[in-house]
């Protein structure tokens, strides 16, 4: 592994040197904290900016231009992780050496340059830009399970980040105006912590070269994504709301009181794999296959804000049977009632994950890229001799701070539209 970090007069670069791919990758993420307003401005802004620019001032000769880059890809994405937010702008191409075309890399920085540094922020492209979001929303509300994840998140986090949602909120995104969009635009591109990140087989002094000619702006500024916000949970809530639908959904949110960067957090992460986080789990094998009380079944933790989510499509009659299920696998795990076979199982399965993630550029460039934001040493393999540390004690010491916050039912009629 040939990794270099090199802190440029504003940004920072990192470079990830590897012959094992044929392509080259160039990520420049834009870093903010996440405040109450700034994801609806952001996720907007990323959409126009990815639309078109002065250049290529329609989508038709964006794409002409990444035809002549020899079918290079390009995106530019608005994220929530945490309490940070960032906008990723990415291109990945074939690498100049296969083509023995010596301009075709400084042409990949040149084009992120054009989309970033001149973006068209008009009113017709904001309108448009604004009715594709708010069909985004419309499918949230339409599609029950995803429906189900945000509104158990306004309630269970009320009073906190962790309830807004990454792409935006409707209200506030109806009423950015140009002026506004354009304002907010200057400010992230001046107030904003820069990272540069290539990866690929590449000249270093080459990738230094480009990167202060084209990249070289921002606020040199440190960005936490943990999220310390908690609450004391007194009772739990059970919350039922009316889905309009056949399906029923339900979420159960835990408080876990760990974070990504506890020492305990890795033993979470295999502990909730073992819980429901692959096909194996004891959710999936127990409620689905065995009792049949649910058509899916799975549980998320969010290292960020130390939250794991339970998520279940169920048939409304099922709720009693479904949640006493649920609750007995919990026991379970807290008992430590689940076999070393399964516990090996869910090992190797993160294990595979990590190793999976050398062989994607967008995975080892987000890797480096979240290492940083921790301000820890960049390593692609982290966490693998850590998980083959955990015991089944560790497992079942963690899992007992788990506190049930919300039980929250969407509801169905049970009933075929």
């Amino acid at each position: 592994m040939n990794y270099n970090k090199i802190e440029l007069n504003k940004a920072t670069l990192h470079i990830f040197k590897t012959t094992k791919f044929k392509k080259v990758s160039i990520d420049v993420l834009l870093t903010d904290n996440l405040d109450e307003t700034n994801l609806s401005y952001r996720m907007l802004l990323a959409r126009t900016i990815e639309s078109k620019c002065k250049k290529y001032d329609t989508k038709q000769k964006i794409n002409k231009k990444l035809d002549m880059l020899y079918g290079a890809n390009f995106g530019i994405t608005s994220i929530k992780m945490g309490k940070a937010c960032y906008i990723d702008a990415s291109i990945d191409g074939v690498n100049p050496s296969y083509l023995n075309d010596n301009t075709l890399l400084n042409e990949y920085f040149m084009f992120l340059h054009d989309i970033l540094f001149y973006p068209q922020l008009d009113a017709k492209n904001l309108t448009e830009e604004k009715r594709l979001l708010f069909d985004d929303y419309k499918f949230e509300y339409e599609n029950k399970a995803t429906y189900a994840v945000i509104r158990s998140n306004r309630i269970a986090f009320k009073d906190e980040l962790a309830r807004l949602k990454y792409n935006g909120e409707e209200e506030i995104v109806k009423k950015i105006k140009v002026t506004e969009l354009k304002d907010y635009y200057n400010y992230i591109m001046n107030n904003n912590k820069v990272d540069i990140i290539v990866c690929g087989d590449v000249d270093n002094d080459e990738i230094i070269n480009l990167s202060k000619q084209y990249f070289d702006f921002g606020l040199k500024t440190k960005i936490n994504p943990i999220d310390y916000e908690d609450k004391t949970i007194e009772e739990t809530m059970y919350v039922k709301e009316d889905a309009k639908s056949s399906q029923s959904q339900l979420v159960m949110k835990f408080r876990t009181r760990t974070r990504m960067n506890d020492d305990l957090d890795l033993a979470l992460v295999l502990a909730n794999t073992i819980f429901g986080g692959f096909s194996s789990s004891l959710l999936f094998s127990n409620v689905r296959e065995k009792e049949s009380l649910c058509y899916s079944i799975s549980s998320t933790y969010s290292r960020y804000k130390g939250c794991i989510t339970l998520t279940a499509g169920i048939n409304a009659s099922d709720y009693d049977n479904a949640l006493r299920v649920i609750n007995e696998q919990i026991d379970a795990m807290k008992s430590g009632n689940f076999s070393d076979e399964l516990l090996e199982m869910a090992r190797l399965n993160l294990i595979s994950s990590i190793k999976k993630g050398s062989d994607s550029l967008s995975s080892i460039a987000k890797k480096i890229y979240v290492d940083e934001l921790l301000d820890d040493e960049f390593n692609l393999y982290s966490g693998i001799e850590e998980l083959e540390k955990i015991t089944k004690e560790d497992v079942i010491k963690v899992f007992k701070k788990l506190e049930l916050d919300l039980v929250y039912f969407l509801e169905g009629s049970d009933i075929d539209d």
